[in-house]
């Protein structure tokens, strides 16, 4: 008897691990403004598989709908599915340190462009997958605030003394006034292309007041060894990721290096 239970158990154990094989790792819902002039409310989500891991691709995934809080459907654009290598840095601004991960890590992900206005209040996504089964997670979106944008022509890139990048541009005066409002912070970020193709992606989070990023010689090295071209970007962000105001990017058609300007 007990080894007829023991069986069962196990294998509604198993059954549990499949219904869920497919889940969403994170989400959001955020209005984008772009330097160019462009906006959109976006949709973006990860999901995973049940060994944590990331997809590698879309055919998974058979439909997603987003309900606001009023559990309206929003309308939406087809998703489109994007995947990169990634490292990442970090500031510790309490003791003044930068750190920095040199191993590439798989990243994939799902954005959906909304065709409607967002308004406040809790959003529920749905994604249901190929064999029939859906998973859900929700989110909050407080508000929209008009973010500034860094502008391109600030932006500086040179070598100090121990051969590291260091990498610039100037805060926005109207991000003192929002930090008294609202939390903030700023992504510096440089998309990797490899013959027109987005294959990797770097990026450090700042406080939103900080213009100022050093990249060590080592960490350059290995985004240089990943693309022929390489497009600098600074976001703005409120901290609850619900905005974002992205600068036009700066670009490299070659090795990431020392510029003058």
């Amino acid at each position: 008897m007990k080894k007829i239970l023991l069986i069962v158990v196990c294998f509604s154990f198993l059954a549990v691990i499949n219904a869920n094989s497919t889940e969403i790792a994170w989400m959001y819902v955020q209005h984008r403004a772009y330097g160019e002039g462009k906006s959109v409310n976006r949709l973006g989500f990860g999901l995973i598989d049940d060994q944590l891991r990331y997809l590698t691709s879309d055919s998974a995934v058979s439909e997603v709908k987003l309900f606001n809080s009023q559990e309206k459907e929003m309308k939406m654009a087809p998703h489109r599915f994007g995947k990169v290598s990634e490292i990442y840095g970090s500031y510790d601004s309490k003791n003044s340190q930068w750190r920095y991960s040199k191993n590439w890590q798989f990243d994939s992900w799902f954005h959906v462009d909304i065709l409607e206005e967002l308004i406040p209040g809790k959003y529920r996504l749905s994604v249901k997958t190929a064999d029939g089964k859906t998973t859900e997670r929700a989110y909050v979106f407080n508000r929209r605030i008009d973010l500034p944008f860094v502008d391109q022509r600030s932006i500086r890139i040179k070598k100090d003394l121990h051969g590291n990048l260091i990498w610039t541009w100037d805060v926005p005066e109207r991000m003192g006034f929002l930090a008294q409002q609202t939390k903030t912070r700023a992504r510096a970020a440089i998309e990797i292309y490899k013959n027109d193709e987005n294959v990797a992606y770097f990026s450090i989070i700042l406080p939103s007041h900080m213009g100022y990023v050093l990249i060590p010689d080592d960490v350059a090295q290995l985004i240089n060894a990943k693309g022929d071209r390489f497009e600098l970007k600074i976001s703005l962000e409120t901290r609850d990721k619900n905005n974002r105001a992205y600068s036009k990017p700066y670009i490299f058609n070659e090795e990431l290096k020392v510029v003058s300007r």
